[in-house]
């Protein structure tokens, strides 16, 4: 199982601000918001294309593309619980 770049993660989750006002809650939930939908719109449109693929190139999608999204928008929906339950407190 692919792991996500945890650089990467740490990257994007440390530009987030320490102390947030109630403008940039709004903002960091909406940017999560968008985020989930579009890379779930990404996994769906990456399973339909698999089932109707020969069964190599099922178990690679499955193994690595659909793998690292599913993880990548378990961590984003993290985060927008996080900012969806902290407004205008100091984040974790």
């Amino acid at each position: 199982m692919p792991e996500h770049d945890s650089q990467a993660f740490q990257e994007l989750f440390d530009s987030e601000p320490t102390v947030a006002t109630p403008s940039e809650v709004a903002t960091w939930v909406h940017v999560y918001q968008r985020l989930i939908v579009m890379m779930e719109r990404q996994l769906k449109e990456t399973r339909a294309f698999a089932s109707d693929v020969h069964e190599p190139m099922q178990r690679y999608l499955s193994r690595e593309n659909m793998t690292i999204l599913e993880e990548e928008i378990g961590a984003f929906k993290d985060r927008l619980a996080h900012w969806s339950d902290a407004p205008a407190r100091e984040r974790d």
